[in-house]
């Protein structure tokens, strides 16, 4: 059990909350207080700016945290007096936590289905990825069990030369720290039965996928994204970077039985995002969709929402609500978690073959309301 502290991801409504803060900016007594009111506001600016950069980040001691939050250079340079600095650590959360433990191997079957792989470790207290490798079996997993001292690399096989010791001091010390703090290193997959394309300029396009996935890793996700590339929703949606966790989640899913007609099965990738709640999967999944008026009509209509291919809930309609003018009308609905279909299908695998498709829709919507081949798809 340790003692980390959190930046809180509100921290600017925090701050200006706490009466700490507030003496700080109006009273000039305090000591190692400046006199000067610009230069406490100076402060107090390059301080906000620092925490906003690093919201969410968690640290393992308080030195820790004054040397990135006050020394380093998010606070822009600007000397920060130790009245500020105190101020900011009484409202920043502090509490206990247990270590995580390390991951478990994958699979033989995941194994076996990843082939040769590209991957990138990804540290969960401020996005940054902070190792890129390629390799085989549970590579990826092998950093994690050599910093935490764990037992074995159990069938991991890395490919090219070995890490330098200065990149191994770092990674060991970046993943210790990161447990330490209560957290878990990110494992993502960018590429999986990586193949060399023979075609330069296929090979070329490869290049710019994987560079386009590895930053797509380091945004926020809220906002309009930094990298411009990611507005709007991509033509390859579902060859993209993903959790090994997913990886696996899918290799080791049982095809979904037959699709129940009529219904309709709708793609939602933040289902596959295991921090949303119930609710939130519930709203993504409501639309609005290009449903036709058949769909519309059918009682009771099960829908299916699915993420990369796997099944994450299933819902029956009772009501449409219609958004849009004229053709470009379009359609959210209203029901309730269909218990009976959820227990067969939610963690199945589903793909575009189950619904008599070469590929999944780009607007996400298919119904089936015979058991007739889709016209045109």
């Amino acid at each position: 059990m340790a003692t980390v502290w959190t930046v809180p991801e509100d921290i600017t409504r925090v701050l200006l909350a706490a009466p700490g803060i507030r003496d700080f900016l109006t009273d000039d007594e305090g000591r190692g207080t400046a006199s000067d009111p610009r230069v406490r506001l100076a402060e107090f600016t390059a301080v906000v700016t620092s925490l906003q950069a690093n919201a969410g980040r968690t640290f393992t001691s308080v030195r820790d945290a004054s040397g990135v939050l006050f020394d380093g250079p998010a606070a822009g340079g600007v000397t920060i007096s130790d009245a500020l600095r105190l101020a900011v650590m009484r409202v920043i959360t502090a509490e206990p936590r247990e270590r995580k433990p390390a991951p478990n191997p994958l699979p033989p079957r995941v194994v076996e289905n990843l082939g040769l792989y590209l991957y990138a470790l990804r540290d969960p207290r401020d996005r940054s990825i902070f190792y890129v490798g390629v390799g085989r079996g549970n590579k990826v997993y092998s950093h994690d069990w050599d910093a935490l001292g764990e037992a074995g690399t159990l069938d991991s096989e890395g490919v090219g030369d070995a890490d330098r010791d200065a990149t191994r001091s770092a990674w060991i010390q970046r993943i210790r720290d990161i447990y330490a703090a209560g957290h878990s290193v990110d494992h993502i997959v960018l590429r999986h039965n990586v193949a060399v394309p023979h075609d330069p300029v296929a090979a070329a396009k490869e290049c710019a996928h994987l560079v386009v996935d590895a930053l797509r890793l380091l945004e926020t996700g809220t906002g309009a994204p930094v990298l411009t590339n990611l507005a709007g929703e991509p033509d390859d949606l579902e060859k993209r970077a993903l959790p090994v966790t997913e990886l696996a989640v899918q290799y080791s899913a049982l095809p979904a039985p037959d699709l129940p007609v009529p219904g309709a099965l709708v793609r939602v990738p933040a289902a596959a995002d295991p921090r949303l709640t119930p609710d939130e999967v519930y709203e993504a999944a409501r639309g609005p969709w290009p449903a036709g008026a058949a769909a519309r009509g059918a009682a009771n209509l099960p829908v299916i929402v699915f993420a990369d291919n796997i099944v994450r809930a299933v819902y029956r309609v009772s009501a449409w609500e219609s958004l849009g003018p004229g053709p470009d009308q379009q359609w959210r609905f209203t029901g309730v978690v269909d218990e009976e279909l959820a227990a067969t299908f939610v963690g199945t695998r589903v793909t575009p073959d189950r619904a008599s498709l070469k590929v999944w829709p780009a607007h996400g919507w298919v119904q089936r309301l015979t058991l007739a081949r889709p016209r045109g798809r």
